[in-house]
């Protein structure tokens, strides 16, 4: 048994918290929907079992009104007989007029029971002959009055014992035949009060046990909600320790990065300037071996290469996250955009590109660094010109769309392909490595310019298909 409780709590743990949250709460919400609809239910069988109570009862009623009913037209009939006094017919009367609709109203009740409905045409039968037998002893009676002129002439005493007994056999017939129905209704009346109780019974016995199940589903899905939350917290605070321990690495990497790119700035720096003052000395010596020289103008190659990765991985460690406020300035991307097309117009002439600019006529202003954005968008420019053949053309634009000021370069170079694309911003990504070696790039341009970008609380893309060109965009937001 524990080890059956031990295996069901570790099945429990490795489920993911949104499935054991979605169990906890479907616990009481399940109970409460299953103790309602079980209460419905039973519910329902009360006010049927109640219905049916009721039913029986009005039946008995109208039974014993109809029983009494013909024992008054009975009596009536007697009074008169003994009499010839018309008051006794009073009774008779009343009883004729309720008889005919409480035999109407019984076959209604009980005409879903066929064996009731058989009974009570028989009674119908029988009550009808009583009837007809009353009808004629009256009749009988009223003649005999009108043929001897008075009523106070009696009846001789064998006639009168003969006439009383004249349909006493029919009369115990249909008693007979209304006590049994009686019975019936009598034994269905107490076999439904039974019925009844035991729903009653049941229906307070389910609800007691609903609320001890209900209160200990409500524990257990507490206990459950506690310890979820107790494992949610201990994996909050493990997460913020992770982020604290991620955070102190990524400082110490950058401050590892900016102090090893100044410390490697000024022997860059030394070396780069002893090669070139080699270089000038070899220029008055008549006869130069030309090994040296190749080798001294590789060494300043390389070191102005190395002087470039260092520059920009110290813009990177020092660029990270957003600006300061102090730092922004409102900006104009209007003239920026011109002044920078102005700027490298010549280099693209130079090699043999067209370089043209759409820029709005209208000042688009917003919040940011000059120098950084200016940066990030010569970025672009540099790009295009240095995979951009020539004969190509390259393309500057600005607009705004959707509150936001919208920048693009545009070229016809030899493009990304699909599988790169989505990695084109990411630090020392090189999509084509002998071309970018080629061009002396180090796959650090674009990463410098979406950093910038972010930093600025703006968007960075790129749109390019192999042989076809390349478009890349940031989007700003401008001030209003």
């Amino acid at each position: 048994m524990t080890d059956l409780i031990k295996t069901v709590q570790k099945r429990w743990i490795a489920l993911p918290i949104r499935v054991r949250g979605t169990a906890i709460v479907a616990i009481p919400v399940t109970f409460l929907f299953t103790t309602l609809s079980a209460f419905a239910w039973l519910k329902s069988n009360l006010v049927e079992d109640e219905a049916w109570v009721q039913h029986t009862q009005t039946v008995r009623l109208e039974t014993k009104q109809l029983l009494n009913a013909l024992i008054d037209a009975e009596t009536g009939v007697r009074g008169y007989g003994l009499t010839q006094r018309d008051e006794f017919l009073e009774p008779y009367d009343r009883a004729i007029a309720v008889i005919p609709d409480s035999l109407d109203q019984l076959e209604n009740l009980v005409q879903d029971n066929p064996h009731q409905t058989h009974e009570m045409q028989d009674i119908r039968a029988i009550v009808n002959e009583n009837l007809e037998i009353f009808k004629q002893k009256l009749a009988l009676q009223k003649d005999l009055k009108r043929i001897r002129g008075t009523a106070d002439v009696l009846v001789p005493a064998a006639s009168l014992y003969d006439w009383l007994d004249e349909g006493k056999a029919t009369m115990d017939a249909a008693r007979r035949e209304i006590d049994r129905f009686a019975e019936t209704e009598e034994e269905l009346l107490i076999k439904r009060i039974r019925h009844r109780d035991f729903y009653r019974q049941l229906t307070w016995i389910f609800m007691c046990i609903s609320v001890a199940i209900g209160t200990i589903a409500a524990a257990f899905a507490v206990h459950l909600f506690y310890q979820l939350e107790r494992e949610l917290a201990e994996r909050e605070e493990n997460l913020r320790q992770s982020n604290q321990r991620l955070e102190n690495v990524c400082d110490q990497l950058q401050r590892f990065t900016a102090n090893a790119s100044h410390e490697l700035r000024a022997p860059l720096a030394a070396v780069l300037s002893n090669a070139q003052v080699v270089l000038m000395d070899f220029d008055d010596l008549e006869e130069i071996p030309v090994s040296v020289e190749n080798r001294l103008q590789k060494i300043v190659g390389i070191t102005k290469h190395m002087s470039s990765l260092v520059g920009e991985l110290l813009f990177l460690a020092r660029h990270e996250g957003l600006l300061a406020d102090e730092s922004m300035q409102t900006v104009d991307l209007t003239r920026l955009l011109s002044n920078l097309f102005s700027e490298w117009l010549p280099q693209a002439k130079n090699q043999s590109l067209q370089l043209t600019k759409e820029l709005p006529d209208r000042p688009i202003l917003v919040r940011a660094d000059a120098n950084l954005l200016r940066q990030a968008i010569a970025n672009f420019l540099s790009n295009a010109c240095r995979y951009t053949p020539a004969g190509g053309s390259i393309e500057l634009g600005l607009k705004t769309e959707e509150e936001r000021a919208l920048i693009w370069v545009s070229d016809t170079g030899i493009g990304i392909s699909e599988e790169a694309l989505p990695h084109v911003f990411e630090r020392f990504y090189r999509a084509d490595l002998k071309r970018s070696k080629a061009s002396g790039g180090f796959g650090l341009g674009l990463a410098i310019a979406d950093q910038i970008v972010r930093a600025h609380g703006g968007e960075i893309g790129a749109d390019s298909s192999l042989g076809k060109g390349s478009t890349f965009t940031l989007k700003l937001p401008i001030l209003n």
